[in-house]
C-alpha cells in the first residue's frame, strides 16, 4: 500500500486492517516527511486558533462537497492533485480534511452514533435549528436612533418656541429662528433616512455580506514534470538523517483556486473493522512542518489503486504489479541543494522551531555551539533548552520537547532504541507508532517505557537544596519523575545488567493515566507510584514564552547564525540596549556555566541598566538556585562571579544571601543581619534580604508592600521600622519554627 495522505490519514485514526495498520506505521517510521505531516496533522486538528473554511466557499471552484468526496474516495482523479495540493499548503484545509477524518473514524468504529433519532432528540434538533439570534448591534442601534429622534423633537420645539418669541420682538429678529426651523428639519429629515437605512439593512442583510470576500492568488508558473509519488525537500527544511532520499518532500508553489472547501455531509468511511486503537491522549503542540510538495499527474489507466484512493504518495511508489506494464515516467526535475544526509549513526533531526545548544569538541576541549534547525543528531547528544524556548527534537520515531532551562543526554540503546537521559529540567516525548519505546534515565528512575508512547509521557529532574546548605558538602537533593499523562504506559524497570531496580515499585507493569513514579535522593533504593490529580502544570499546559521572550530568542538565534563562537556571542547580546535581550542572554549563558553576565545584570544600578523588581526576581529564580544545586564547582563560579561583578567587599554577604538561612543561623543573629540589611546603600544587597524575609516569614501581600528595596528613602525607612518591628516581637522566623 502506497503512503499517501488519505492512507496517513487512516493509519492516524486506526480504520485499517491490522495487515495494512502494520505496513504503514513501518513505512511512517522509516520517513522522516511522514513523520513530520503527521506532527502537522495532530498540531492543526487540536490547534484552537485555526479557522473552519468559509461556508460560501465552492471548494476547488466546483463545489462544496469536495472534502465529502475525497474522504469517500471519489473526488474525480483530475481532481485529485489539486485538492490534495491545498490541503498540504494550507493547515486551514489540512485541519478541516483531518478532523472531518477522525470524526468519520469514530463513526465507523462506534455505529450506535448514527442511530435514528428518538421522538425526544427530533425535538430538541428541531428547537436547536429553530433558534434565531438578534442581529448583534440591532437593539442598540434601534436605541440610538430613539434617542437621536428625541432630541431631534426636542430641538423643534424649543425652535418653535424661539420663533414665538421672535415674533413677539419684531420682524427684525425672525430670521434666527427660521434658520434653526429649517436645520431641525433638515437634521429629522437625514435621521428619518438612517433610521430606515439601519433597519432596512439589519433586516434584509445576507448572512454572509460581513464576511470578507475570498482572495484570488495569483497563479505561478507550474515546475517541470516531476516523478509521480516522489517529491524533493526545500532547501529551507534540510532531510532529517535517517530519510532515504525516495521519502523526500518537496516546498509547492501557491495554487490559483485555493478557495476553501465547504463542510462535507457526513459520510461513512468505507474501510475493514479497525484494530483496537490506544486511548486518546494531549497532543503537545509541535512545531510546524515544512509544506508537502506537488502532486504527480494522474496514473494512467492501467496503474493499479490503493484501497484508500490515488493521492499524493510520500513514500517511494509501489512496484507495478507482475505482468503488467510499467508506466513510462516523465523526467524528474533536478532537486534543490539540500544539508548532507547524515549515515545511519544518525539519531534523528532538529526541529525548526526553537534554540538548541549541544556539547561537541573541540580541540580536546568540548565548547557548546548553536544546532541548526533541520540538522542531524549525531549518535550521542548533550542538549541544553535555553530559558525561553522549546525545542522538539525527533529521535527514531519520537519526538521529543525540551522545556526552557532543561538539559538531556540523548543516545541509543543496544538494540537501537532510543534513549533519553534528563540531567535536569522537563520533557515531553511522545511518538506516532503505538510499538515504539524509548530507554529513560532521571536521576535514580531507570528503565524502559515499553509501550504506550502515543500518548504523553512526561519526564522531570528537579534540583534542591535546604536553606543555609553548604554547596561544597551538602549535596542537593534531587527529585524525579516519570509521569503517563493521558494514555496508560508500560513500565520496565532497570538499564543494562539490571542497573536502577527501585523497591516499591513492579519491575514491569502498568502506568494508568495521570500517575507518575517518583524517586528522591533521600531515599534513593525506592520508589513509588502516585496518582496525580491535578496534573502538573507544566504538564497540563507547559509554559508559553511571552512576546518579549520570543523576540529575545529571535534575536539570539539570528547573532548565532553568523556563526561565530556561542559564548562570545550570548557575552556581546548581555549588553544589548533591549533589557529582554541581556535577561535572555544572561540566562543562557548561566545554564552552560558562566554566571558573570548573570551577576552583572542582578547588581548593576547604572540608569536604563536598573532591572525592575519582576525581572530582578525572574532572573535570580532561574539562575541562583541552579548553580547552587549543581554542585561545588557551579557554586564556586557563582562566589567568584559576585566577588568580580557585585559591589566591593560584599561578595561574601550576597553569597550567604543566595544561599538563604537555616533556622538556626537565624536564632543565631542573621535575623538581626537581614533587617539591617534593609537599610543598605546598595540595590543588590536590599533585595537580596528582602527576598530573604519574604521566604523566611511568608508574609501577606499587604505586608509585602510595606517595603520596596527600589523606593524612595522615606519610603524605605518607614518599611525598614516595620520589619523591625517583626524582629523584636521575634517573629522573623520561618511558620511552625520554635
Amino acid at each position: 500500500m502506497r503512503l499517501t495522505l488519505r492512507t496517513l490519514l487512516a493509519s492516524l485514526d486506526r480504520v485499517l486492517p491490522p495487515a495494512e495498520q502494520h505496513e504503514l506505521d513501518a513505512k511512517v517510521a522509516g520517513s522522516a516527511a511522514a513523520q513530520q505531516l503527521a506532527v502537522r496533522i495532530r498540531r492543526v486538528v487540536e490547534q484552537p486558533g485555526i479557522p473552519a473554511p468559509r461556508l460560501d466557499g465552492r471548494g476547488l471552484a466546483a463545489d462544496a462537497n469536495s472534502v465529502a468526496e475525497y474522504l469517500d474516495n471519489c473526488l474525480d482523479p483530475e481532481r485529485l492533485e489539486t485538492f490534495e495540493r491545498i490541503c498540504l499548503e494550507s493547515d486551514m484545509h489540512l485541519a478541516e480534511v483531518a478532523a472531518c477524518h477522525e470524526m468519520l473514524a469514530g463513526v465507523a468504529r462506534d455505529p450506535a452514533t448514527t442511530a435514528p433519532l428518538d421522538a425526544a432528540g427530533r425535538r430538541k434538533l428541531l428547537a436547536a435549528l429553530g433558534h434565531r439570534s438578534s442581529e448583534p448591534g440591532e437593539e442598540s442601534a434601534r436605541r440610538e436612533a430613539v434617542e437621536n429622534a428625541r432630541a431631534v423633537h426636542a430641538a423643534l420645539g424649543e425652535a418653535a418656541a424661539r420663533r414665538e418669541r421672535s415674533e413677539a420682538g419684531g420682524r427684525r429678529a425672525a430670521w434666527p429662528a427660521w434658520a434653526a426651523a429649517l436645520t431641525a428639519v433638515a437634521l429629522l429629515v437625514a435621521l428619518g433616512v438612517f433610521l430606515v437605512q439601519a433597519v432596512g439593512r439589519n433586516r434584509t442583510r445576507p448572512a454572509d455580506a460581513r464576511r470578507e470576500p475570498a482572495v484570488a492568488h495569483a497563479p505561478t508558473p507550474e515546475p517541470a514534470a516531476v516523478e509521480p509519488a516522489a517529491v524533493q525537500p526545500p532547501p529551507a527544511e534540510p532531510l532529517p538523517p535517517h530519510a532515504a532520499p525516495a521519502d523526500a518532500v518537496a516546498a509547492v508553489p501557491a495554487e490559483s483556486a485555493a478557495e476553501p472547501p465547504a463542510a462535507p455531509p457526513v459520510a461513512m468511511i468505507a474501510a475493514a473493522p479497525a484494530a483496537e486503537s490506544p486511548a486518546p491522549a494531549a497532543e503537545v503542540p509541535p512545531a510546524a512542518s515544512p509544506p508537502v510538495g506537488p502532486p504527480p499527474a494522474a496514473a494512467p489507466a492501467a496503474t493499479p489503486r490503493v484501497p484508500q484512493g490515488d493521492a499524493l504518495a510520500i513514500a517511494a511508489p509501489e512496484p507495478a504489479a507482475p505482468g503488467l506494464p510499467a508506466p513510462a515516467l516523465p523526467a524528474p526535475v533536478a532537486a534543490p541543494p539540500a544539508a548532507p544526509v547524515a549515515g545511519p549513526e544518525s539519531l534523528g533531526f532538529v526541529d525548526a522551531e526553537g534554540l538548541l545548544i549541544h556539547r561537541v569538541p573541540a580541540e580536546g576541549k568540548p565548547t557548546w555551539q548553536a544546532v541548526a534547525p533541520g540538522s542531524p543528531l549525531a549518535a550521542r547528544e548533550d542538549l541544553v533548552a535555553p530559558f525561553g524556548s522549546q525545542p522538539d527534537i525527533h529521535v527514531r520515531g519520537l519526538t521529543i520537547r525540551l522545556l526552557p532551562g532543561t538539559r538531556v543526554v540523548v543516545s541509543a540503546e543496544a538494540d537501537g532504541s532510543p534513549r533519553l537521559e534528563v540531567v535536569f529540567g522537563r520533557a515531553i516525548v511522545r511518538a506516532s507508532r503505538s510499538d515504539a519505546r524509548v530507554g529513560i534515565a532521571a536521576a535514580g528512575l531507570v528503565g524502559t517505557v515499553t509501550a504506550g508512547l502515543t500518548g504523553p509521557v512526561a519526564v522531570s529532574v528537579d534540583l534542591d537544596r535546604p536553606p543555609g546548605s553548604d554547596p561544597a558538602h551538602d549535596p542537593a537533593r534531587v527529585r524525579a519523575s516519570v509521569i503517563a499523562v493521558n494514555g496508560g504506559i508500560v513500565w520496565r524497570q532497570g538499564g543494562a545488567g539490571g542497573q536502577g531496580v527501585l523497591e516499591g515499585i513492579a519491575a514491569e507493569g502498568m502506568l494508568d493515566a495521570r500517575t507518575a513514579i517518583t524517586w528522591e535522593s533521600a531515599s534513593p533504593g525506592a520508589g513509588r507510584a502516585a496518582r496525580l490529580d491535578p496534573l502538573p502544570t507544566w504538564v497540563a499546559a507547559p509554559p508559553q514564552p511571552d512576546r518579549l521572550q520570543r523576540s529575545a530568542g529571535e534575536a539570539i538565534a539570528a547573532r548565532l547564525a553568523d556563526g561565530g563562537p556561542l559564548e562570545q556571542a550570548l557575552r556581546e547580546l548581555a549588553g544589548d540596549r533591549r533589557v529582554e535581550n541581556r535577561l535572555l542572554a544572561a540566562a543562557t549563558l548561566s545554564l552552560l556555566g558562566d554566571f558573570d553576565a548573570a551577576v552583572e545584570l542582578l547588581c548593576d544600578e547604572a540608569p536604563g541598566r536598573r532591572l525592575e523588581q519582576r525581572q530582578w526576581t525572574k532572573l535570580e529564580a532561574d539562575v541562583v538556585p541552579l548553580a547552587l544545586a549543581r554542585g561545588a564547582n557551579a557554586a564556586a563560579r557563582l562566589r567568584q562571579a559576585f566577588e568580580d561583578r557585585g559591589p566591593h567587599g560584599k561578595a561574601e554577604t550576597l553569597f550567604a544571601m543566595a544561599r538563604g538561612f537555616s533556622d538556626d543561623e537565624l536564632a543565631a543573629g542573621a535575623a538581626e543581619t537581614l533587617v539591617e540589611a534593609l537599610d543598605d546603600a546598595d540595590l543588590v544587597v536590599r533585595r537580596y534580604a528582602f527576598k530573604c524575609l519574604c521566604d523566611i516569614v511568608q508574609p501577606t501581600a499587604a505586608d509585602r508592600l510595606k517595603y520596596r528595596p527600589d523606593g524612595l528613602p522615606d519610603l524605605r525607612r518607614e518599611g525598614a521600622a516595620w520589619w523591625r518591628g517583626q524582629l523584636q516581637k521575634g517573629l522573623i522566623r520561618r511558620p511552625g519554627a520554635a
